[in-house]
């Protein structure tokens, strides 16, 4: 139960390291070779990653079980625990540019998604300095088909010029896009 709890440690350690924008080098290698099994070589670090907080956890998942299970990257055997992290891609397609919106008002955000996963839909807001935040989850879990749409009802928020929406699979939100900025009337 020791070692995972520390692989549970270390994998925690890269996400929180990676979510602040740090670039991150993850070699997880097991605290007694001698325990019998094969594991991957030392001179092969099991990840490099920069910047998202969903690829640190997916290459977390991935040298978790490289170093569980003694596999390298050419046997594609999944571990039941980890479920394959989503790929394809997301595009907001609305709303468009040059449109304000009242707070408490509502408007349809449209995108097109390739993940084959659902998705969900984030009120943002930019915090200058090139960062943002999310201010509200707006349409939880809208279908997973090839192309969305969704009524989103704005919640009570101070008017700005500088809000959008982000559309991302659910969790880590590992595959996202988010829409042209927007302003927020009273």
């Amino acid at each position: 139960m020791c070692r995972a709890t520390s692989m549970a440690t270390n994998l925690a350690v890269a996400v929180a390291a990676t979510a602040v924008g740090c670039m991150l080098v993850i070699s997880l290698t097991p605290s007694r070779p001698d325990a019998g099994k094969t594991w991957p070589s030392a001179g092969r670090p099991s990840a490099a990653l920069s910047g998202h907080a969903g690829s640190a956890a997916r290459a977390a998942t991935s040298a978790l079980h490289a170093t569980a299970t003694g596999a390298g990257p050419e046997e594609s055997e999944e571990p039941e625990d980890f479920a394959s992290p989503p790929t394809g891609r997301i595009e907001v397609t609305a709303p468009g540019p040059g449109v304000d919106y009242k707070a408490n008002g509502s408007f349809t955000v449209a995108w097109k998604n390739s993940t084959g996963e659902e998705v969900d839909v984030w009120l943002r807001a930019a915090a200058g300095h090139g960062r943002s935040q999310r201010v509200a989850l707006v349409v939880p879990r809208a279908e997973a088909g090839p192309a969305g749409e969704a009524i989103v009802t704005l919640p009570k928020v101070p008017p700005g010029p500088r809000y959008f929406l982000e559309v991302a699979t659910p969790g880590d939100g590992a595959v996202g896009a988010v829409s042209r900025t927007f302003a927020i009337t009273e």
